[in-house]
């Protein structure tokens, strides 16, 4: 991203948010053998991590479409409430905390879908990227929904690989001219 318009600190955030969500994902399940709780908790902070990474997308990148800034910006700060939900109600039953970190998921996997299909200036590679990471997202996170009594652990696991695949996907776009594209 060599553009002047895209600034070194967001630059730095993309890369902290994909390295911390796919290390959030990966202590998650580590912590999944021990408690549920503790485990949402973790992989709550990479939700609220990337809540804030959408927030600063709409503010400072996206540009070019003004209903793809407003829909970042509006997702993120859901995304960063559903996140502080799961430290409010910690006292809860897993069975419950799991449906905010899914929630918010249904919104980073929407607003991949928007990224791919109202960003119409970017290599089409990108745009198809942005799709399938929002698609595979979507389901997984619709699991948790559709499937709760499939158990805690299944549907974390489905949550993990969700937010592997985000992380993975926002560390391949840094490397790309997409913000730069966005302007």
């Amino acid at each position: 991203m060599s553009g002047s318009s895209y600034p070194n600190w967001v630059r730095l955030l993309d890369d902290a948010t994909g390295v911390i969500v796919i290390s959030v994902a990966l202590v998650a399940v580590l912590e999944s053998a021990f408690n549920f709780t503790y485990a949402l908790e973790i992989l709550s902070i990479g939700l609220l991590i990337t809540g804030i990474a959408w927030v600063v997308w709409g503010v400072y990148i996206m540009h070019s479409n003004t209903h793809a800034r407003i829909f970042m910006i509006i997702s993120g700060i859901f995304t960063i409430i559903l996140s502080l939900m799961d430290f409010i109600l910690s006292s809860s039953p897993p069975e419950l905390l799991i449906l905010f970190p899914a929630a918010g998921m249904i919104l980073v996997g929407l607003s991949r879908l928007m990224l791919g299909f109202l960003i119409g200036n970017i290599p089409q590679w990108i745009q198809m990227l942005q799709i399938l990471a929002g698609i595979l997202t979507l389901n997984l996170a619709a699991y948790v929904f559709i499937f709760p009594n499939v158990g805690v652990t299944l549907l974390l696991i489905f949550l993990v690989i969700s937010f592997i695949v985000n992380g993975l996907v926002r560390l391949i776009i840094r490397r790309t001219e997409l913000a730069d594209q966005c302007r």
